[in-house]
Formats: structure tokens, C-alpha cells, sequence
């Protein structure tokens, strides 16, 4: 799973895009100008994103931006995650300024979406994979290879391994009831009915670095008998 941000203004583009990627388990934004490209960057950091070079039909989307500007505002604010470009312009004028606007990747229209997805993958695989990068108001959580923590403002709360891997089960699985046997099938790989308490060990371990009050829990929220609910929304 990847974060995915594909800015395309036509909006019969931008839908199929948004639904196939979402139907390969990715998490996906979908926006159509410059500004809501930068703003979607900045609180989402997505793994890879996708760009089109004619916005609004013309050289530059109503906020003046084309896909250039874009992908050159995005790699002066520190983006370092990979960048392919998704358009109808096929001039190797157009190449040479998108790469050197940044770019790693230039695909054509028409495309096809599983090469699409194979080009996203290999981009991916070059630069370790994805980050898994949350965001649940001010706190940021990173699970990705090389950061495992819980970002707050004032500090940061390393993870282990396996508290990384039991949050990111929990986000991946927001809003549903997950019981104990559950959680130690899936994150821990024992069998149902293991007599242990390592389950409620590692969420309150989890719970303190998260710094969510188990009496008013804004991420876990616990059902006394049944398991665990992870309860945050990202925003």
C-alpha cells in the first residue's frame, strides 16, 4: 500500500485513476489544481505523485501553475519522493523540462493502468518503499523502513518493530473491533486461545507513546471483553 497523489484536471481521468488505485488497496488524493496539489503535500506527504503538464486546459491551472511549477515547488520544499509525469504532451522539449523540474518518471496518454501501477511499484522498490506516513492532527506517525516513531510537536516516541507493526494493523484497520486472537493471529502470527498478555502489554506501550488517555481515547479505544477499536481520523 502507498500514498498516491495524482493532480489531473480532467475530471473522467482523475476518477478512474482515484478508483483503480484505491481498488489496489492504495491510499489516494485526487486534486485538479497547484494549490491543492502543495496543500495536500504538505499535510499528507504522499510516496509517489503523478502529475499532468496542462492543467485547466492551457499552460497554467487558475492559480497560475502548470505541472513544471508544480513539481519544482514540490522539490524546493524538500520532497524527495518520486515524481512521474502523466501527460498528453509528448515533445522531448517537454521531457527535458520535467526532468529537469525533477522528475524521475514520463508516461505518455493513453496509458495503461496496470503499467502505470508496475512503473509506481518499481519507483517505490528504488527508494526503499513506502513510508506509511499518518497524520491525526498535530501528531505524525511514520512506519516506513528506516522511521518507525510517533511525531508529536514537542518530541518524538520511537517504536519497536513490533509496536510498529500493531499500530500500522490498527490504522489499517480504523473503526473495525479487533480482538485479542486477532491481533495475535495477524501481528504476532501465534495461534487463538495463546494464553497471554502481550497484546494488552504492547497497546499500552502504544497507547503512552501515541500519549492517548485510555479513560478519554482519542486513537484506542478499548471494549472490555471483546478487544481493541482504533478510533482516530486523519486530518
Amino acid at each position: 500500500m502507498a500514498r498516491i497523489l495524482f493532480v489531473e484536471d480532467e475530471v473522467e481521468v482523475l476518477g478512474t485513476l482515484t478508483k483503480y488505485f484505491e481498488r489496489q488497496g492504495h491510499i489516494v488524493h485526487g486534486v485538479r489544481t497547484g494549490e491543492e496539489a502543495l496543500t495536500v503535500a504538505d499535510r499528507f506527504p504522499p510516496d509517489v505523485t503523478v502529475l499532468d503538464v496542462m492543467l485547466q486546459e492551457g499552460p497554467a491551472g487558475p492559480d497560475g501553475m502548470n505541472g513544471f511549477e508544480i513539481c519544482t515547488a514540490l522539490r524546493s520544499s524538500g520532497y524527495d519522493r518520486p515524481v512521474i509525469f502523466l501527460t498528453a504532451r509528448t515533445s522531448e522539449e517537454d521531457k527535458i523540462v520535467a526532468f529537469d523540474a525533477g522528475a524521475d518518471n514520463y508516461v505518455t496518454k493513453p496509458f495503461s493502468l496496470p503499467v502505470l501501477e508496475k512503473r509506481i511499484d518499481a519507483m517505490l522498490r528504488r527508494v526503499g518503499g513506502a513510508r506509511y506516513l499518518y497524520h491525526f492532527g498535530d501528531v505524525r506517525v511514520e512506519l516506513g523502513p528506516n522511521d518507525m516513531a510517533i511525531h508529536h510537536p514537542d518530541g518524538d516516541e520511537p517504536l519497536s518493530k513490533r509496536e510498529a507493526a500493531l499500530l500500522r494493523f490498527f490504522i489499517d484497520n480504523r473503526g473495525r473491533i479487533l480482538s485479542r486472537d486477532m491481533l495475535l493471529e495477524r501481528v504476532w502470527g501465534y495461534r487463538a486461545g495463546v494464553a497471554t498478555r502481550t497484546v494488552d502489554t504492547h497497546v499500552l506501550t502504544v497507547r503512552k507513546k501515541l500519549r492517548d488517555n485510555a479513560q478519554e481515547p482519542v486513537f484506542i479505544r478499548t471494549l472490555h471483553g471483546v478487544g481493541y477499536q482504533f478510533i482516530a481520523e486523519e486530518g
